[in-house]
């Protein structure tokens, strides 16, 4: 009987492979919980000139319901005061303000008969500090999940906010909730709070020079509305 020796990079190979296996988060867990940070180029028309500023918001799906910056929203328009992060031009570092925002969310079966939802988030900023502001584009981000509501794919643009469908609702319809106290808020799941996320998107955003009364770049990719990120073949 002939023996035959494996070399022995071949034994840690395979002492490895577990440990590779077993450690971190499986594709299904990380499809549950995605989050997108997003920022809204607005312009303040409160004071002697317009500043140009940025409203970040944290918008994530976990448990078949949409979340913003931690905070539940059903379906329709929902105008919510809560705080946030804001970047004023040339700055930086951002600030803690509270803000006056409308957000939409809407669902609808991808095909009739089908289990398979799209469902859109539309935001429009209303006032950042008491203070009426302009906004221009609104980021739309859309989840596609199945009847156990798992996220497939998901992706994120900018669109006109004038063409969005946000803007055709009357403000009269929204339903008003102001959000009390996110800091001392518990998250029931494995969710970064709000206040971290943000300020390491922001920490971790790239410096550079802009022009007076010019925003930052943003890290926010502009794709079609049939571009989706895969997270989980639940096909």
């Amino acid at each position: 009987m002939e023996t035959v020796l494996w070399p022995p990079w071949s034994w840690f190979c395979l002492w490895l492979l577990p440990r590779l296996l077993l450690s971190g988060p499986s594709l299904a867990d990380a499809a549950l919980h995605p989050q997108e940070s997003i920022r809204i180029n607005v312009t303040n028309l409160k004071s002697i000139e317009d500043i140009h500023e940025q409203v970040i918001f944290n918008i994530s799906f976990f448990n078949g319901q949409v979340l913003v910056n931690d905070f539940p929203v059903k379906n329709g328009v929902t105008r919510v005061m809560c705080p946030t992060v804001i970047l004023e031009s040339g700055s930086t570092t951002g600030r803690i303000q509270e803000v006056a925002v409308r957000i939409l969310v809407h669902e609808w079966p991808l095909v009739l008969g089908s289990h398979i939802k799209l469902i859109v988030v539309q935001e429009e900023v209303m006032e950042v500090g008491g203070k009426q502001i302009q906004q221009e584009d609104t980021t739309e981000i859309e989840f596609l999940v199945n009847e156990e509501m798992h996220v497939l794919r998901y992706s994120s643009f900018s669109t006109p906010l004038k063409e969005s469908m946000l803007y055709s609702i009357s403000r009269d319809k929204d339903i008003l909730f102001t959000v009390p106290n996110l800091s001392g808020k518990e998250v029931q799941a494995p969710l970064q709070t709000t206040s971290q996320y943000l300020l390491q998107q922001m920490e971790t955003t790239v410096e550079e020079d802009t022009a007076p009364g010019k925003l930052p770049e943003t890290p926010l990719r502009v794709a079609s509305p049939s571009s989706y990120k895969e997270c989980s073949p639940y096909w």
